[in-house]
């Protein structure tokens, strides 16, 4: 999710405020495993997970990541990546995200004051010098050797990184650094390396869930938090992260002076909540962490993960198991209950975020409203964010569009406001929120580590409710 506003005074404000939101969106630990239906065991090359057309993902990852940070705040990273071909064709490359070569001002408008800086010393396939392209954020991997189905082949990667100052996502700020899409994302195999060029205002890289093990190597001591279980909140030098079945790596860096922290139990998941110094935010923002996880995991369903990390850094964005959050106490209903309903939405049910933004996006809000209706003990109050935002501009009349394809103002108003809406109209006709919960439910139990497109959500809500729904779900699905 991008940074969000509220509701304005009038259009013109509201509009400005959009025009600021697009700056921000743009030992082994023991991981809970999926029963047998829909685990996604990495470690041998096979995958059970399919998609939701019933064709496997194609592609299947063994990441271990080594960091070290330099006195200077840059970055050393050795990534050793074990790749296995789960499509139906032979493969003569391997294609990966490596999105910060796209954070600078020839790619990225957004950076023109500031960017990343990465620099590629080796790249090797099964211990041979390997070549390379690198455009964007693609990173092409030519084999010398075709890797025929079933086949896994290694490829190590060394690179330099030196985060932007004023980054999206990937930032150093001061003496923190939040890592995010640093390292090399095997991207999604489907009749071809569909890898998009990196756009600002939403999340345009396309990753299936893998494996991974992260080393690092601090100058001094940090407080730690990451996508695996970090435990104990204490600052650290070094340390070794493991986890399976995630879509993607965060890890974040910060300095123990600037920060206080709390600890909180929400079910069997223990909350880690990262708050500067000043701010006044902690104790509410635990709270309602709280509150809204364990609302989600009795209504939508059990979250298997162990730990949430909650940052209040003004990042406003979701990853497998750790959410960037807001500074200000007026912004954590709608950023803070949003990020943890991509738990479910975007984390635990996949889709591709560049093709069809909708359904994390949308679903996420839609849910974050829900449950922010409840908490005031009305119908319509959780949605008034999206109410707003899709007044401050017209939508598109279908949601799943490609990113490339929605300009700034039309991809907010139709995703964050009329996709929540639509949905909330249908539902109001049909049973209200307890309906809509039981829907989102039976959603989440039917996909869960799996990778859902339009085309599936429509058979599950055919299937789901009685009657023809093709007249609703066609005026707004193409």
């Amino acid at each position: 999710m991008k940074k969000k506003g509220w509701a304005a005074a009038g259009v013109i404000a509201f509009i400005s405020l959009l025009v600021l939101l697009s700056a921000f969106f743009s030992g082994r630990s023991e991981q809970p495993v999926p029963d047998d239906e829909t685990a996604r065991h990495l470690a041998d090359g096979q995958t059970d997970q399919q998609a939701s057309d019933g064709k496997p993902d194609g592609t299947n990852a063994e990441y271990d990541l080594e960091l070290q940070m330099k006195e200077d705040g840059t970055f050393q990273v050795s990534a050793v990546i074990g790749v296995a071909n789960d499509s139906a064709d032979t493969w003569n490359e391997i294609g990966f995200y490596l999105v910060p070569n796209a954070m600078n001002a020839l790619d990225t408008q957004f950076y023109r004051d500031d960017h990343a800086e990465v620099e590629i010393s080796a790249l090797q396939v099964d211990g041979e010098t390997a070549d390379y392209t690198l455009d964007n954020n693609e990173l092409m991997v030519a084999l010398e050797t075709e890797l025929e189905r079933g086949a896994v082949v290694e490829i190590s990667i060394d690179y330099s990184l030196e985060l932007p100052k004023e980054g999206m996502r990937l930032s150093q700020v001061e003496d923190n650094f939040y890592l995010a899409q640093w390292y090399p994302m095997l991207a999604v195999y489907d009749d071809g390396w569909n890898i998009e060029d990196y756009d600002s205002k939403g999340e345009s890289y396309d990753t299936a869930y893998g494996n991974f093990i992260v080393s690092y190597q601090l100058p001094a001591d940090y407080l730690v938090a990451s996508s695996a279980e970090d435990g104990v909140i204490e600052a650290v030098s070094s340390g070794k992260l493991e986890g399976d079945n995630y879509k993607d790596f965060y890890i974040a860096f910060m300095d123990s002076e600037e920060w206080e922290t709390a600890a909180a139990q929400a079910g069997d998941t223990n909350l880690r909540v990262f708050a500067p110094k000043g701010t006044g935010v902690l104790e509410e923002t635990t709270a309602l962490a709280s509150d809204a996880y364990r609302y989600f995991e009795q209504h939508i369903g059990d979250n298997p993960f162990g730990e949430l990390d909650i940052i209040a850094n003004d990042g406003y964005m979701e990853y497998p198991n750790i959410i960037e959050v807001a500074t200000e106490e007026e912004a954590l209903d709608a950023i803070l209950v949003h990020e943890i309903a991509h738990q479910w939405f975007y984390f635990l049910v996949a889709n591709d975020p560049f093709k069809e933004a909708w359904l994390d996006e949308s679903l996420a809000e839609f849910t974050t409203a829900l449950f922010l209706s409840d908490r005031h003990g009305d119908a319509d109050s959780g949605f008034q964010y999206a109410v707003s935002i899709q007044a401050s501009y017209p939508p598109e009349t279908y949601l799943n569009f490609p990113l490339d394809e929605f300009d700034e103002a039309k991809y907010y108003s139709t995703i964050y406001g009329k996709g929540p809406l639509l949905l909330k109209e249908f539902f109001d006709g049909r049973g209200g929120r307890e309906a809509a919960l039981e829907f989102l439910s039976a959603y989440y139990t039917g996909f869960q580590f799996k990778r859902v497109d339009s085309e599936a959500f429509k058979v599950f809500f055919e299937d789901y409710f009685e009657g023809d729904q093709s007249e609703f779900l066609d005026s707004w699905l193409k």
